[in-house]
């Protein structure tokens, strides 16, 4: 059974390029434009991964998005993708801890993404999370 992405993004090109490439490397994808349409789907079923935009409906859209994720499945994995770096100069870093003691997210990655580096982030978390719950 295929793996379910829930990808958000209020860039429908990114939506419909990162779509194909998860359908064509064998995910199952969710598709939403806003935290809210995310939000409606993560209250009707859990994806095994999300994957979001930190810039949609308002600035801080994906991390609160990704804190409400992982309030509700904090087993499952979230990536935040995002151009915030280049819009605002701000840096994010998980590995710094002041970062990671508010951004509820496994792994951040810059825009423009490459498929492969997104690819082998969902992969690892996938295998970590099957390593944890057998």
């Amino acid at each position: 059974m295929a793996h379910t992405v829930l990808l958000v993004d209020t860039d429908l090109m990114f939506i419909e390029q990162t779509r194909q490439r998860l359908l064509d490397a064998g995910y199952r994808v969710l598709c939403a434009q806003s935290q809210a349409e995310a939000e409606t789907i993560l209250s009707r079923s859990k994806p095994d991964v999300l994957v979001s935009e930190v810039l949609l409906e308002r600035p801080d859209g994906g991390f609160c998005l990704a804190w409400s994720a992982k309030r509700r499945y904090p087993e499952m994995p979230v990536l935040l993708v995002s151009t915030v770096t280049w819009h605002t100069g701000l840096y994010f870093s998980l590995s710094r801890p002041e970062d990671h003691a508010w951004i509820k997210a496994d792994a951040f990655i810059d825009k423009p993404i490459r498929y492969e580096e997104l690819e082998s982030a969902i992969r690892r978390f996938l295998q970590a999370s099957h390593r944890t719950s057998a």
